[in-house]
Order: structure tokens, then C-alpha cells, then sequence
């Protein structure tokens, strides 16, 4: 389990490093936009009970 832990912390620093030094403003863009368009087609394939159910919880926690 260490081991599991200690790699998947450094593939992730080793992520931050490529955005952070290696990567153009367009390129981070793109990966931007691409996430964004994945996490919209994962809500549209959510069941509309669960959506229900989250919007139910958004609107009624204290503001």
C-alpha cells in the first residue's frame, strides 16, 4: 500500500512539474477545455434522481 502511495505521489508532482515548467498557455488551454467538456458529458450521462438529489444538497446548505 506504501508503495501505491508513495508512486502516486510522485506521478503527481511529476504532473504539476510538466503544467507548471514545461507546458505553453495553449497547451494548458487545451487540457482545460478538455476536462471541462469530460466532466459535462459525465453530468449529462448522470441519472436525473441524482441530480435531483445533488441540487437538493447544494440548496440547502447555510450560505
Amino acid at each position: 500500500m506504501k508503495n501505491k502511495t508513495s508512486g502516486l505521489i510522485a506521478l503527481g508532482l511529476a504532473a504539476w512539474a510538466y503544467w507548471k515548467y514545461k507546458m505553453t498557455p495553449q497547451q494548458k488551454q487545451n487540457v482545460k477545455d478538455k476536462i471541462s467538456e469530460t466532466g459535462k458529458n459525465l453530468w449529462d450521462k448522470v441519472p436525473q434522481n441524482v441530480k435531483d438529489a445533488v441540487g437538493q444538497k447544494q440548496t440547502q446548505e447555510p450560505v
